[in-house]
């Protein structure tokens, strides 16, 4: 059959890919359809055709899953952060493990590994430390057909492929009470503000970003108001108005920040301009240690899964004391702060010179002495005998790259070390697929992989792989 973009059909959802779209086949033709989940017949229209596959948006559903659920976000479906809150979580997870297992025999040729089940979260709503919120002065219209003009002021977030329109909202349901509550304050105060928000299109305005942290488990709060740096007299005098109606109503705010982006790109990082309250960090706390996180740091953003995560890591390591880790891409060095009294040694290396800083004012913070953090280009750091001939072969590898994998010059520094095991975390099962078969191709076996699910209602898994040399 000819198929057009447009085109309304009629599908059954039999399974779900990774990602979170619904797999539906028709014709002997593959299609995925978005807000599709299994078990349902819906009708979509369709949005792409590819040689191999079609792409299609749920338009109506004639028969619901019994897997479905009623979403409780009023903004899903549209706001595209989470994709899977109509289906039930047990079938999330579930899902998950399955994904996991075919994309490592099909993308890898890993038939043989031994695929545990995914480690649900016990929180599946406010788990999220750390939100980033986006101003525009061109709202995204929640109905499509409405003819209005768009608002000129918007907080939220972006829909999906949008990157010139935001959705404002009052709460998302993925960070807590407490957060929604400086959400809504935040955006009615910048909303009266006497300055505009900034536009993507001609690059004028001032509000461009909010970013608030929480410590899960030590009750810090953090405010990171990000601006442009067009109002050089206005700007302090409205942030300074914001800033004292805002403590009068949030007395939990143990930080205060506002930072400056002068870059074009629609990105969250800025310069700190101004330390209005507190340290400028918040803690957090994982088992027994204790991190400060600075404002641009990099954090697990799911507090209560980051233990099971780095638990998981310990337990497929199965460290009896005496052994050296290699911490490779270890960012602040937190994997390596967590397990520390389990080993002889760890040495990290990190390329962020802010990142490594950080990492080594947390080891003084929980005065521990058998860590060093080394800044240095992975794709570089394994390229010679300097670290084998300082540190010794190391017993483990720790290898957490970044979504984009690590670099090949660094696969191929591990096949020359040669450790007798890598543990391998992986947010991008794929890629973990493509580096297994370079890895096992002659000198590892991945013997078993562990899915730790800590984005519940959404496509992402992280997944934990145990490598044991073969010789």
């Amino acid at each position: 059959m000819i198929y057009k973009k447009g085109d309304i059909l009629e599908f059954t959802i039999d399974s779900l890919a990774f990602g979170g779209r619904g797999i539906a086949r028709l014709n002997n033709f593959v299609w995925f359809v978005r807000q599709g989940i299994p078990g349902q017949k819906v009708s979509a229209k369709i949005t792409k055709i590819k040689k191999e596959y079609g792409e299609a948006k749920v338009h109506e559903i004639i028969s619901p899953s019994p897997y479905q659920v009623n979403p409780p976000c009023p903004y899903f479906g549209i706001c595209g952060g989470c994709q899977l809150q109509h289906l039930k979580y047990e079938k999330q997870v579930e899902y998950k493990t399955k994904q996991v297992k075919e994309i490592l025999e099909r993308l890898g040729s890993q038939k043989q590994i031994e695929v545990l089940p995914t480690v649900p979260a016990s929180d599946i709503y406010g788990y999220r430390n750390k939100m980033e919120f986006t101003y525009s002065n061109r709202q995204w219209m929640i109905n499509e057909n409405d003819t209005e003009e768009p608002a000129d002021f918007a907080l939220g977030l972006h829909v999906p492929n949008r990157y010139d329109k935001v959705l404002n909202i009052e709460a998302c349901l993925l960070q807590s009470e407490k957060a929604n509550r400086l959400l809504k304050k935040i955006g009615d105060l910048t909303a009266q503000s006497r300055l505009g928000p900034y536009s993507v299109k001609t690059h004028q305005g001032f509000w461009r970003f909010l970013v608030i942290r929480e410590g899960k488990n030590t009750e810090d709060l953090m405010v990171n108001i990000m601006t442009s740096d067009q109002e050089p007299d206005k700007g302090p005098k409205e942030i300074d108005r914001l800033v004292h109606k805002l403590f009068r109503n949030h007395p939990e705010l143990t930080t205060m920040l506002h930072s400056v982006c002068d870059q074009k790109a629609q990105v969250a990082f800025g310069r700190l301009d101004r330390l209005i309250l507190g340290s400028g960090k918040i803690s957090e706390r994982i088992g027994k240690r204790i991190f400060d996180i600075s404002p641009n740091a990099f954090f697990q953003t799911n507090t209560k899964q980051t233990q099971i995560l780095f638990d998981t890591i310990s337990k497929l390591a199965d460290f009896q004391g005496s052994e050296t880790v290699f911490d490779l891409y270890c960012g602040t060095g937190a994997i390596g702060i967590y397990v520390a009294d389990k080993v002889k040694q760890v040495v990290g290396i990190e390329v962020i010179e802010s990142a490594v800083s950080d990492g080594k004012h947390n080891i003084e913070l929980n005065k521990i002495n058998n860590i060093e953090l080394i800044q240095s280009d992975m794709k570089d750091a394994l390229q010679n005998n300097e670290l084998t001939d300082r540190y010794g072969t190391p017993d483990v590898v720790i290898l957490d790259p970044p979504r984009g994998g690590p670099h090949p010059k660094t696969l191929k520094g591990l096949l020359d070390i040669a450790a007798p095991k890598i543990i391998y975390v992986s947010c991008n099962p794929p890629l973990l697929a493509r580096d297994l078969q370079i890895l096992c191709e002659k000198m590892y076996i991945c013997t078993t992989v562990q899915p730790v699910d800590m984005f519940p209602h959404t496509g992402h898994i992280e997944v934990v792989a145990l490598l044991k040399r073969n010789f």
